[in-house]
C-alpha cells in the first residue's frame, strides 16, 4: 500500500475518540479563531468581491458565507470563507504545516459539513483529520518547499487537508478518497510573490474550495491516480522541487502522534505575518524594560531565522496589505504607536510621514553563522537598536514550539473572539456563536452555529437545512 492509500486509510477509519484531549482542545482553539478571522475578514474589500463572484457564479444554497448573510454551493462557500478568514492574516499557524492550517481545515469542514447535515462532532473529526493530513504531508516535504522555491506553504498542502476534510463528511471510502487526495493535489497551487496582495488570502479560500471540489467530483465518479502524494511525478516530489522529499516520514507520525497536540496551533497576536511575531515579541519585551522613543532612533536591526525576505517581501510598503508583510513597517508602527493592533494595518497608517522616515532605518539579517541553512532551525530573533547618542538596547525572544495551544490563554483566546466578531455580528450574536463553539461537539448539527455567524440577525434554531441532493452525489 503506497502513501496515497495509507493516508486515505487513516482518512476513512480514525474516530474522534482516537483524537487525545490535548488535540480536542486545540481544534477547538484553531475552529474558534478561524471562525472569529473570518468574521472579522468578512467586511474586508476582497471578500466584497469574492460575495460577487459567488453571487454570479455559484447557483445553490448548500452552505453559509460567514458575515454575509448569504447562502451558495459549498465548494463556493468554501472559498469565500477560507479567503475571509486569511484577509487579515490574524488566523492561526503551525510549524509542520510551515503556514496556517485552520483556514484550509474549517472552511471545508463547515460547507460540506452544512451542505450534509452533519453534526458539530462530525464537523470537528474532520478539522482535526485535515490537520494531522497537512501536517504529515507537510513533514515529508523537501527543504526548498517552504523556502527557495516560492510556493505558499499553506496553499498546496491546504489543498490536501482540504480534500481529507470533505471526503470524510461525504462518505467516500478508501479508494474514493485516495483518489480525491491525488485530484486535490493537481489543483494545488499558491504563490508567494503574490503576498501582500488580495490573492494571498486567495490562496487559502482556492485551496478550501479544491479540496471539496475533489471530493464532491469523486463521489459522483471522477476519477485519479492513486499515487498522488508519492508517484514519481506526484505532489511531495514536484512540490519539492524534485529533491529532498521523503515519502515515508509522512507515515512515521499520521496516527501515532498528534500535530494538533505537539506543537500544536499558535494563536497570532498581531494581525500580520507570522514571520514578524517573534521580532515584534522581541521589541515588546525590551519595550517593558526601556522606554525607546522612536524620534532617537539611528538604526534598528532584526536578527531573523530564516534567510530574508523569505515572507518578509515588502521592504518599502504602501498598502496595509503590502505592510502586513514587512518587518520595517511591523516594527516602524510598534515604535511609533506602542502596538500593533487591526488598527494600524489601514493605508493611511502605512503612508504617515514618521513612518516612511522610520522605515529605512530597519534593516533585516539572518542571524550570524546560519545563512544559508533551511528557516527556523535556530529558533531564535533579535531586535537590536542603536539611538541617536550611540546607545545599543537589544533583546531577543526564542520561538516555542510546545503546544497544544500557544500564543493566548483560553481566557484570550474568547477575548480575540469578541473583539473580531463583533466587526461583523451585534452583541447578542456573538456570545450566542461563542458559546455554540464551545459546544461544538455537541451540537445535533451545525445550522444554529452557522446562523449565528451568517450575519443575516435571524433567529437561530434546528432548521432543516439543505437537502443532502444539493451536495454532488451526497
Amino acid at each position: 500500500m503506497g502513501l496515497t492509500d495509507k493516508v486515505a486509510e487513516f482518512i476513512t477509519t480514525i474516530t474522534y475518540e482516537d483524537f487525545p484531549s490535548k488535540a480536542v482542545f486545540a481544534a477547538r482553539h484553531g475552529i474558534i479563531d478561524c471562525v472569529a478571522c473570518a468574521l472579522a475578514g468578512s467586511k474586508e474589500d476582497l471578500t466584497n468581491i469574492l460575495v460577487g463572484f459567488a453571487e454570479d457564479t455559484g447557483s445553490g444554497s448548500a452552505a453559509t458565507i460567514i458575515g454575509r448573510g448569504v447562502k451558495t454551493s459549498a465548494p463556493m462557500a468554501a472559498l469565500v470563507n477560507g479567503a475571509m478568514g486569511h484577509a487579515l492574516d490574524y488566523d492561526d499557524i503551525t510549524r509542520p504545516l510551515k503556514g496556517h492550517p485552520s483556514v484550509v481545515c474549517l472552511p471545508p469542514a463547515l460547507a460540506i459539513g452544512e451542505a450534509v447535515g452533519a453534526s458539530g462532532r462530525e464537523v470537528m473529526l474532520a478539522y482535526m483529520i485535515a490537520f494531522e493530513v497537512g501536517c504529515a504531508i507537510g513533514s515529508g516535504m523537501g527543504v526548498n518547499y517552504a523556502d527557495d522555491l516560492g510556493w505558499h506553504p499553506t496553499a498546496p498542502l491546504g489543498t490536501l487537508a482540504a480534500a481529507a476534510a470533505a471526503s470524510r463528511l461525504l462518505g467516500l471510502n478508501q479508494e474514493q478518497t485516495a483518489m480525491a487526495i491525488s485530484l486535490a493535489a493537481s489543483n494545488a497551487c499558491g504563490l508567494r510573490e503574490n503576498f501582500g496582495t488580495m490573492t494571498k488570502p486567495f490562496h487559502a479560500g482556492n485551496a478550501s474550495r479544491g479540496g471539496v471540489t475533489a471530493a464532491m467530483l469523486v463521489k459522483r465518479g471522477y476519477t485519479a491516480a492513486a499515487t498522488g502524494l508519492e508517484g514519481r511525478f506526484g505532489f511531495m516530489h514536484a512540490f519539492s522541487g524534485g529533491r529532498g522529499e521523503d515519502v515515508n516520514a509522512p507515515m512515521e507520525r499520521l496516527g501515532k502522534y498528534f500535530f494538533l497536540e505537539q506543537p500544536g496551533v499558535t494563536i497570532k497576536k498581531y494581525p500580520c505575518c507570522g514571520s514578524t511575531h517573534n521580532p515584534l515579541d522581541a521589541y515588546f519585551l525590551l519595550r517593558k524594560e526601556q522606554r525607546v522613543d522612536y524620534r532617537d532612533v539611528d538604526s534598528v536591526e532584526v536578527f531573523v531565522d530564516f534567510d530574508p525576505p523569505r515572507s518578509l517581501i515588502h521592504s518599502d510598503p504602501h498598502t496595509a496589505l503590502e505592510g502586513k508583510f514587512s518587518i520595517e513597517y511591523c516594527l516602524a508602527a510598534a515604535l511609533v504607536d506602542d502596538k500593533v493592533g487591526l488598527a494600524q494595518f489601514d493605508d493611511a497608517q502605512v503612508m504617515r510621514p514618521e513612518i516612511r522616515a522610520l522605515m529605512p532605518k530597519i534593516t533585516m539579517k539572518r542571524n550570524p553563522g546560519q545563512e544559508g541553512k533551511p528557516s527556523w532551525v535556530e529558533g531564535y530573533n533579535e531586535v537590536r537598536i542603536k539611538l541617536k547618542d550611540g546607545t545599543v538596547v537589544s533583546k531577543g525572544q526564542h520561538r516555542n514550539y510546545e503546544g497544544p495551544v500557544l500564543g493566548v490563554t483560553p481566557e484570550g483566546m474568547d477575548m480575540k473572539f469578541r473583539d473580531c466578531a463583533s466587526i461583523a455580528l451585534p452583541k447578542a450574536k456573538v456570545n450566542e456563536a461563542l458559546e455554540i463553539l464551545h459546544n461544538l461537539e455537541k451540537q445535533r448539527r451545525i445550522d444554529g452555529l452557522m446562523n449565528a455567524v451568517s450575519g443575516n440577525n435571524t433567529e437561530t434554531g434546528g432548521g432543516v437545512g439543505p437537502r443532502k441532493s444539493e451536495v454532488a452525489g451526497a
